[in-house]
């Protein structure tokens, strides 16, 4: 691995020759086909819509639920593949969306992203069942695929280099601010809905921003593609990398209720491990591979793809973990629980936006690194929540961790492809944000483990004092066996037995499943907020000033800024 400008010692004297984003010299500007010039915030502007949307679909259907289940009559085992099944379709299509794009066109595949996107949400709407919702979210989580991978190449590709921090900064910003807000959202459309339509609200919403955003593309986005990539599809990348990407996701997502050590899960890494192995095998042999792996040899970008996965299982931690401690610990409604948590997007998307303008001032490494300890530190304050948390105990907390997520979330894509050529942006950015959606599937599948866990403990440990202490209370022995009875017939993560009156015994009952619900929780944010805080030592990796470039990238990127085509 070298530097880009010790290729000039090597012969390569013309800077034509190498990557745009790694020489000082900034591309010719970007026409339309009108042949007026391309506006970088406009461009921003009009891809916002379907990439918000698409993010913002993986996290408010968790709010959505209990209410999914209760109108479509099923079960809540069955209702989570709403959930699982957009992830794992979104994580298994991110790499191949991304090379499709360099192929054949970005501009071109982030618009029939946005077509299928907005048509599965039409599916999602109107669905019949669950079966049916659970299969148009297959719909819907493919367009999603092509609107993330795509969105931050089309982004690297019309910017400037002064303006690039700037503009990835915001797009990180929206990224958080999407993801956090998810819930919040939902349960806003869900109480505005009550009685009328509800969940299918959810999806409704997708409609007029979508095509908005399609009508703003078409106007202001030029077309861009690799011109030395060929239009012929690697099926055999596609199907073993889907595959192996896919089980891998399935396993972390089906560890809780069949086991880390079931056979199932056993079955689904080893068939995970098998089809990435042929997938590498496959792809070394590709003239063009759908991944080129020599985007692993660019330090900075197998740093931050590591960061970038520690990062998301930390997040995870804040995110599902902070809103289901509102429900379960406090008692509050979705509503509640989604007002409650918002002032981590809001402290993300302002940090975010802040750090954007002030990001050539210090290293991108200084940046995340800062991010990770804040979020870190954000997660084990929660460790030190009271019983009777505050409104303000909370809010402080809340906004360390949107301290971390903002300054992550702006800096880490940046530094994930600033050593990437631009002809291997689409699929380099596909490769990144892969490694975030296993993040997720990876924090949901090991927190949620770890959070049934200890409610199993600590719940289980708080049922065995209560009953010794009505058997120790001074009260007749029939109503020592109506509580008795009462407590043993409760499920280990429920509270206190309700319906009992407010007296010493049951305020002491209810103390102790209130500290053995709060262990739990406190247990599962120090977890997270280990992953949060090792994810500091891949950062130090990253690069702190100049990207560097493996030669075979450099040899194949494009030898001019990619102006070959120019569609309005």
């Amino acid at each position: 691995m070298i530097k880009a400008e010790e290729l000039s010692h090597q012969g390569e004297n013309d800077p034509a020759l190498l990557p745009p984003i790694l020489t000082e010299q900034e591309p010719p500007t970007l026409k339309l086909a009108n042949g007026k010039p391309v506006q970088p915030w406009l461009v921003l502007l009009s891809i916002v819509f379907g990439f918000f949307m698409s993010l913002l679909d993986t996290t408010i259907t968790n709010i959505a639920l209990t209410n999914i289940q209760t109108n479509l009559k099923t079960d809540l085992t069955t209702v989570s593949w709403t959930i699982n099944i957009y992830t794992l379709t979104f994580a298994a299509l991110l790499i191949t969306m991304g090379r499709l794009a360099d192929q054949f066109g970005r501009k071109k595949l982030y618009m029939i992203g946005m077509v299928i996107f907005s048509f599965g949400s039409i599916l999602c709407a109107f669905a019949p069942s669950i079966e049916f919702l659970i299969a148009f979210r297959v719909v819907q989580a493919l367009g999603a695929a092509v609107l993330e991978a795509v969105s931050l190449a089309i982004i690297l590709g019309v910017f400037p280099k002064k303006q690039r921090t700037a503009a990835i900064g915001i797009w990180g910003a929206l990224a958080g601010l999407a993801a956090a807000a998810g819930p919040v959202l939902g349960g806003f459309l869900l109480e505005v809905g009550k009685g009328n339509l509800e969940w299918r609200w959810i999806f409704f919403v997708n409609l007029p921003f979508c095509l908005i955003g399609l009508a703003m593309i078409a106007r202001n986005v030029p077309e861009m593609r690799d011109p030395r990539a060929t239009r012929k599809i690697d099926f055999g990348g596609v199907i073993t990398l889907s595959v192996g990407v896919s089980c891998l996701a399935l396993g972390f997502t089906q560890a809780n209720d069949w086991g880390w050590t079931s056979l199932g899960v056993i079955g689904l890494f080893v068939a995970s491990l098998v089809s990435l192995v042929l997938f590498y095998i496959v792809e070394t042999h590709q003239a063009q591979p759908i991944l080129d792996f020599g985007l692993f040899k660019v330090r900075s970008f197998t740093a931050a793809c590591m960061v970038g996965i520690m990062f998301t299982i930390a997040f995870m931690g804040a995110l599902v973990i902070f809103t289901q401690y509102f429900i379960t610990a406090q008692g509050k409604s979705p509503l509640e629980a989604a007002l409650a948590f918002i002032w981590t997007p809001l402290a993300a998307f302002v940090v975010a936006g802040a750090s954007s303008s002030v990001g050539d001032k210090f290293p991108p490494r200084l940046i995340v690194i800062a991010g990770m300890i804040f979020l870190g530190v954000g997660l084990l304050s929660l460790c030190t929540l009271p019983v009777d948390a505050s409104y303000l105990d909370t809010l402080w907390r809340e906004i360390l961790l949107g301290i971390g997520t903002g300054l992550c979330f702006t800096s880490l894509p940046n530094i994930a492809l600033s050593g990437v050529p631009a002809a291997k942006l689409g699929a380099g950015s596909g490769a990144y944000n892969t490694f975030q959606q296993l993040g997720f599937a990876l924090g949901v599948a090991i927190l949620i483990s770890l959070l049934s866990g200890q409610f199993k403990t600590n719940l289980g440990a708080a049922q065995t004092r209560a009953i010794a202490d009505v058997n120790a209370a001074n009260i007749p022995s029939q109503a020592k066996e109506v509580i008795i009875t009462s407590l043993q017939s409760r499920n280990t993560q429920s509270a206190a037995p309700a319906g009992q009156l407010n007296t010493p015994l049951t305020q002491q009952i209810g103390a102790e499943f209130k500290s053995g619900t709060l262990d739990s929780f406190s247990f599962t944010w120090f977890a997270a907020a280990m992953f949060a805080l090792f994810g500091v030592v891949p950062a130090l990796f990253t690069s702190g000033a100049k990207a560097q470039i493996d030669p075979h990238l450099a040899a194949t990127a494009d030898p001019e800024p990619m102006n070959e085509t120019a569609v309005a």
